[in-house]
This record gives structure tokens, sequence and C-alpha cells, in this order.
């Protein structure tokens, strides 16, 4: 259940998707959504995320298979090996930064409340989502909030105001992130 999907897959995904109509999800926006899940502070129930992949159709099962196949794949990947995550949308194809981070903030909103210590320690992480997007931000910031909620404190390394911001923006962490 936790392998990924392959190019023929996310294909019949997106067919599949663009068959509901225009409310749904695309492969880029699904994917959004499935990491704010993810790396999350909380768990969201199936029930409350699936219909917004529909947009308030009803799926096919095999749209239905295809998104709990993928959800199941980005949780098992981002607890092993979180440093490598790479959003859909640089992998090519018609996918966008701008549908991919809708989803991410729609997966966002599904647990507010739970959000909320990141909003207020570490607003900047959240900056790259909105719009104008920062498609180029958007993959440390992942990787960061997903440390946030994920990586026990204790093990967490202390950014220095002068060091390198860990968001891999080049900039000193008090000028970025900071």
């Amino acid at each position: 259940m936790s392998t990924p999907l392959n190019d023929d897959e996310y294909d019949q995904l997106d067919e599949l998707l663009l068959a509901i109509g225009p409310q749904s999800m695309d492969v880029s926006a699904l994917e959004g959504l499935l990491t704010a899940l993810v790396i999350g502070p909380v768990e969201v129930a199936q029930g409350a995320w699936l219909p917004l992949v529909w947009g308030g159709a009803q799926g096919s099962p095999e749209a239905q298979a295809l998104v709990l196949r993928h959800h199941a794949y980005m949780q098992t990947w981002m607890q092993k090996d979180p440093a490598s995550f790479e959003p859909i949308y640089e992998c090519g194809g018609n996918w966008t930064a701008e549908a991919w981070c809708a989803g991410f903030m729609a997966g966002i909103q599904l647990a507010a409340d739970a959000w909320a210590p990141l909003r207020a320690q570490q607003p900047a992480l959240l900056v790259p989502f909105t719009a104008p997007v920062n498609a180029a931000r958007v993959a440390p910031s992942v990787i960061q909030i997903n440390a946030f909620f994920h990586v026990p404190q204790a093990k967490a390394a202390k950014v220095g105001r002068n060091d390198p911001c860990p968001c891999g923006s080049g900039q000193k962490f008090k000028k970025c992130c900071g």
C-alpha cells in the first residue's frame, strides 16, 4: 500500500480526477493536500479530506484506491526520509506550484487550530504557500514544518541568528525565517 505511484498511475489518476469535473483536484493539488495532512500536527480523518479531493462529487473506486495509496506512500516517505521531499510539480508535467500550494493550504484549514503554534512561532514557513507562490521555497518549508511538528525539540538543532537559514535561501537566519 505504501509503494509510490508510477508515471502511468499518476497519468491515470489525473484522468480519473479530470473525469469527475472541474471541481475536483488535480494530482498537484492532491499532493499538496496530502503533504499538509502528513506533516501536520494531527491526523485528519479520511472522511474529512477525501470529499475535498472530489470537490463534492463522487470519486471512482479506482481513483480512491490511487489516492489512498499515494497518501500511504506520503506518510511513509515523510517518516523515513523527509529531507528528500520534492513536490510533484518539480517532476514536470502540467502540474503547477500554485495548484499544489492551494491543496496544501486546504489541508491546513482542515485542522486550523492545530496549526496555530506554527503560525505563532514560525509564520515565515507558511509564506511560500501563499500568493505569490514561491515554488523554490516550498520544499525547504515542508521539510522544516515536518521537523517543527514531528522532531522532538531536544533533537532539533538550534539555528543562530547569523547562521545560514535552514530553508536554503542563502540568507542569514535573522534576515529570513528568523
